[in-house]
């Protein structure tokens, strides 16, 4: 029974490790706070998992990586985080950003994860929100990207 533990103790601690870049309004952000990966399934049951960043890096626990990977494709992941934002007059503020995710993220080689706060002038003209947001995302990934339209 202890030797089940212990292997348990074990499997919880080796991680998943994905490659990815998160960059906020051209900055490649440094660390974020209160990051997880939200899982909703059609029954309306929702899931928080832990993920852990670092610039380059977004990892995971193996065996909540091993649930993702083993959920319907009809299940909403979402890559939920939040960042401190400066002003030129030195405030801070706290922006969350609520980022849907698939499953094909944990396979993919490298992730870049561009996002735009579309409330700031210099892409409020260009790029519209995600309804209901005030800011838009794009990704670029070996194979392919995901781009916004831009306004004329």
């Amino acid at each position: 029974m202890f030797n089940y533990f212990l292997l348990s103790a074990q499997d919880k601690e080796a991680k998943e490790q994905i490659d990815l870049i998160i960059s906020i309004d051209g900055a490649i952000v440094k660390t974020i706070s209160q990051s997880k990966i939200m899982v909703a399934n059609s029954k309306g049951d929702v899931k928080s998992i832990p993920v852990f960043y670092h610039p380059g890096n977004l990892s995971l626990f193996k065996m909540d990586s091993e649930y993702i990977l083993s959920l319907s494709d009809s299940t909403n992941l979402a890559l939920e985080f939040g960042n401190y934002e400066y002003t030129k007059k030195g405030n801070q503020h706290f922006k969350t950003y609520n980022i849907k995710i698939g499953k094909n993220w944990l396979k993919q080689p490298y992730i870049v994860l561009l996002i735009y706060n579309t409330d700031k002038k210099q892409y409020k003209e260009k790029l519209d929100p995600i309804p209901g947001r005030n800011y838009t995302f794009e990704l670029d990934y070996p194979g392919g990207q995901m781009l916004r339209v831009r306004k004329k």
